[in-house]
């Protein structure tokens, strides 16, 4: 099953927390959110004109400053139409911050997951996969509209660190409660292990095609709340068979 998955690589160890614009209240109430959501180009480049945080650009900037760097917006077909807020953002990020996208169609997500507002188990069941070249002399920041439970970012970060790029790191226009830090810590790791033991990382290769070191913080206190690898399994099944249902 394994080498059907999307890879991941292990964050590295100074991997930056996602740097998140506004509230999702905010962005629900904007007129052109669900436009933009469902492949409007126009009303994303006002959604994110309007809610992009000055601050915050300034963040990316300094990030992005001295590096060969590049936007990289993740484009993704979800369950209402092609989303075109990542895109929308990176167009005025870049005329901001003076760093250039990555040309449109170079990395795309290849299948279509539909994780928005599904449960935790159902998105780690269901990871999203990229196709596309990567120059390896160059460095990317990632963009994309809502970062959750990261496997998304997950996903792209391992698509560029295997072909050899570099990620700085991520920015979102919101984000869920405590998901900004995407790189699992040493504690929640420590705290699979203490709970499962070892035969948890032979089970996530086999099943997953990588180990937990390249889990999300999210997902990994998602999979510490079992109370036994065996309850884990029986979720993480259930949660496959749900999503074929839907």
């Amino acid at each position: 099953m394994a080498h059907h998955l999307p890879p991941r690589a292990p964050w590295p160890d100074d991997f930056p927390d996602v740097i998140v614009h506004g509230d999702e209240k905010l962005r629900d109430a904007h007129p052109s959110y669900l436009a933009a959501k469902s492949g409007d180009v126009k009303h994303a480049l006002r959604l994110a004109s309007d809610l992009l945080n000055n601050e915050k650009i300034g963040e990316i900037k300094a990030v992005c400053r001295g590096q060969s760097a590049y936007l990289l917006p993740i484009a993704a077909d979800e369950a209402v139409g092609f989303n075109a807020i990542p895109d929308g953002m990176a167009v005025v990020l870049s005329r901001k911050i003076g760093v250039p996208i990555v040309e449109k169609g170079t990395v795309v997500q290849s299948n279509k997951v539909s994780h928005t507002r599904a449960p935790a188990f159902q998105r780690i069941v269901t990871p999203a996969a990229f196709v596309g070249s990567i120059d390896p002399s160059n460095s990317y920041f990632l963009v994309d509209d809502h970062v959750g439970f990261g496997g998304t970012v997950a996903s792209l970060h391992g698509h560029v660190a295997l072909l050899g790029g570099r990620i700085l790191g991520c920015t979102t226009l919101t984000a869920s409660p405590n998901s900004a830090k995407l790189a699992v810590s040493k504690l929640t790791l420590d705290m699979i292990y203490s709970k499962y033991g070892d035969e948890i990382d032979d089970f996530w290769i086999e099943t997953f095609g990588h180990g937990i070191a390249c889990l999300t913080e999210r997902e990994a206190i998602a999979i510490c709340r079992q109370h036994s690898l065996v309850a884990l399994k029986t979720i993480l099944a259930q949660a496959a068979t749900e999503v074929r249902a839907r």
